[in-house]
């Protein structure tokens, strides 16, 4: 990954660390008499370049402008708003400025560009579902995300045949990402990062890096009319007074991390160091199962985000925090409201907690999501879910305010969120409410293809640290220790649960199966060569190329006999372990010795892949679709009793029936279908199926049957 460059920083070193004024021309000095104050439209939404921060604007492009009007005397009036809304207003005239532009030729009618004081390389994120990227070509007929009017929107949509979709601001795009309403997004990583560690999302991973030609690198410029000229030489000369060691305060201040320790920033009272030393150990309750957030482990160790931020205040207040042992958060509370513990390490604000509780400012906001199982349909909110019955766990911020908000909901109140989901498995309830950094932990840990995230809430969860109501000394102590974090430390903490990842998760056992023992050794030799030459996406790809290829067949796409027999066998232990049947359709084409033999083999071949494509078209997204052998295909169908069964093999045969091939005119299929028993091996229920088959074609095929 390329490093964030500061192109100035060359001419930059010609001056030393000193806030001399820049030398104007006579031209610029009257026009600055004359103009004194530029109108500048900034994001407010753009972190760590612009954010709005206890009601005015913060950032590294703040800091930028404060110094330049300190080396010419120029000043700013900051306007704000999203990039949609800036970018025409500065196009119009309304105002003098613009910050964050990035240079395009199409642009340079309206825009004198200064020279760049910030560049990043721009990525493609996708889900963890997404599967391999490759390249431009893997977003084709995918839904893409792009903030409205970025300088690159239409190079992308020339580049690859996407459905791009325009986002106002980075959060929005990015809970689209997670929710599943969009497949991939482009963005930058500097801004993408903070999202995602401020939100506690855990889905999400870098693609690759977005390569288009004549697209490099994300500048960062200021952009002024084309009727001040003035103006822009007045604002480059101040850019470029800037001295390196000033550049280099700035980026460690926003971009890499605050130097200042979290003593300096935590300046405790006398009071406050005097209740400190006379508490002794601070006895704090915790939610024991609530990962990656915290939880008791195996060991009874208090662990996850908030046991680390303790640990860090442990450090630096010279004190001790001691996790009162619970076994739900029931218990805890009922631990706080008896007074066997101080605080909650981890609480959201509502109406009644404040009754007897003090929160500090929150440290982790996630948004609140619907679990449901696999085959549910997206639900757009929680108005869909009336009448139905919804797990909640007990006395958690959110249940207390659906409650008000929402009094027609049916909500089934849990101990915990492992009560929940199971009650989802089982069909006890339709769905489970709780934040997204948890359930995401869940699903990847533990229901892995059997429950999915189908629903947003439209709310969000703000947490801090919730102290008693009498104990105001310990709030202002803990208020301050939130507050003073470092932006390093947070990092630090954020990226150890919550990581912004590149790799692909490959299953060598698969690799070394499908490709051999000589390929395996040849890429092992390859990867070291590479990495010598600081070529290592290049082996990266070969290894994510030779993962598709391990579990793909190569003429139709769909996966191969190795892939289905491997999630036959994840299903049927799952079936075994849970109960929840599946079921596989089995399908045959139809008299395709007769195609080979008139046609020829290129346009058998061809006919497979329509034939492919149809059967795609019409299976449910939860279906595992793969090529079972010549011109025999499987669906393996999740959570399928045997009217769904069949009520999707006959849509399947009607879909290829009424299909008219490019090369071959009408193709048919016989079908057979098969439900598995308690018992079955994935041998016996494909047997089955196949019989089924058998009796198809003996009823004179364009038929289906079930076994």
């Amino acid at each position: 990954m390329k490093n964030a460059l500061l192109l100035g920083w060359i001419s930059l070193l010609l001056f030393s660390g000193s806030l001399q004024a820049a030398p104007l021309s006579p031209e610029e000095q009257a026009f600055l008499d004359r103009h004194p104050t530029a109108t500048i439209a900034m994001m407010v939404d753009h972190p760590p370049f612009s954010v709005i921060r206890d009601g005015s604007g913060a950032g590294f492009e703040h800091d930028v402008l404060r110094l330049v009007s300190e080396k010419t005397g120029l000043e700013f009036r900051k306007e704000f708003g999203v990039w949609s809304d800036a970018l025409p207003r500065f196009r119009s005239g309304q105002v003098d400025m613009i910050a964050s532009i990035s240079y395009r030729e199409d642009r340079t009618g309206f825009t004198l560009y200064t020279e760049p004081y910030y560049t990043i390389p721009v990525f493609v994120f996708v889900r963890d579902d997404f599967g391999a990227y490759t390249g431009i070509e893997d977003l084709a007929g995918r839904k893409v995300g792009v903030i409205e009017g970025i300088f690159y929107e239409a190079d992308l949509r020339q580049a690859a045949d996407v459905e791009l979709r325009g986002f106002e601001t980075y959060q929005e795009m990015t809970r689209a990402l997670v929710l599943g309403q969009i497949d991939a997004f482009v963005q930058n990583l500097t801004n993408i990062n903070q999202v995602i560690q401020r939100r506690a999302y855990t889905n999400i991973r870098i693609g690759g890096e977005l390569k288009i030609p004549g697209l490099a690198e994300e500048d960062l410029r200021f952009g002024i009319n084309p009727d001040k000229p003035e103006l822009r030489s007045i604002v480059q000369k101040g850019l470029d007074e800037i001295t390196l060691t000033e550049w280099e305060a700035l980026t460690s201040k926003w971009l890499a991390g605050r130097q200042n320790g979290f003593l300096q920033d935590a300046r405790l009272t006398e009071e406050e160091r005097a209740y400190l030393r006379e508490a002794g150990p601070i006895d704090i309750c915790i939610d024991p199962n609530w990962m990656p957030f915290e939880r008791f482990d195996t060991h009874g160790d208090y662990v996850g985000i908030s046991a680390d931020y303790f640990e860090l205040f442990e450090k630096t207040l010279s004190t001790r925090f001691r996790p009162l042992p619970t076994a739900t958060w029931t218990e805890s509370v009922d631990a706080l409201k008896a007074g066997r513990c101080d605080l909650f390490s981890l609480a959201m604000r509502t109406p009644e907690r404040e009754k007897y509780l003090e929160f500090t400012d929150s440290y982790i906001e996630t948004p609140l999501v619907i679990a449901t199982k696999a085959d549910v349909a997206f639900i757009t909110g929680l108005d869909d879910l009336q009448g139905r019955k919804i797990a909640i766990p007990a006395l958690y911020a959110f249940a207390e305010l659906l409650k008000d908000d929402y009094p027609d909901l049916e909500l089934i109140e849990v101990t915990d969120i492992d009560g929940g989901l199971d009650m989802v498995r089982d069909g006890e309830v339709f769905g489970y409410i709780g934040t997204l950094a948890t359930i995401g932990y869940k699903l990847q840990t533990e229901y892995t293809g059997e429950l999915r995230i189908t629903g947003d809430t439209g709310k969000s969860w703000d947490m801090g640290v919730a102290v008693r109501e009498d104990r105001p000394v310990l709030h202002g102590i803990m208020q301050k220790a939130v507050a003073s974090v470092t932006d390093e430390q947070k990092r630090a903490i954020n990226n150890k649960w919550i990581s912004v990842r590149y790799e692909e998760r490959i299953d060598y056992m698969l690799l070394w199966q499908v490709i051999g023992f000589f390929i395996v050794v040849l890429l092992a030799g390859l990867f070291v060569y590479l990495r010598q030459s600081g070529l290592k996406r290049q082996l990266e790809e070969a290894y994510r190329r030779a993962e598709r290829l391990a579990v793909t067949d190569k003429l139709t796409g769909v996966c191969n006999r190795h892939r289905l027999d491997e999630v036959l066998g994840e299903e049927a232990r799952k079936a075994e372990r849970y109960g929840d049947v599946f079921g596989v359709v089995l399908l045959d084409v139809d008299h395709f010795k007769r195609i080979n033999d008139r046609f020829g083999h290129r346009t058998g071949d061809i006919a497979l892949k329509e034939f492919v494509d149809v059967l795609r078209e019409n299976c449910r997204q939860t279906d595992v679709l793969g090529r079972w052998g010549g011109e025999e295909f499987l669906v393996i169908v999740p959570h399928a009793d045997q009217t769904t069964l069949l009520t999707l093999a006959k849509k399947l045969r009607t879909a290829i029936e009424t299909t008219s091939f490019s090369e071959v005119g009408q193709v048919t299929t016989s079908i057979g279908a098969s439900l598995y028993h308690d018992g079955d091996t994935p041998d016996t229920l494909i047997k089955r199926a196949d019989d089924a088959l058998y009796e198809a074609k003996r009823q004179g095929r364009n038929s289906v049957a079930f076994r």
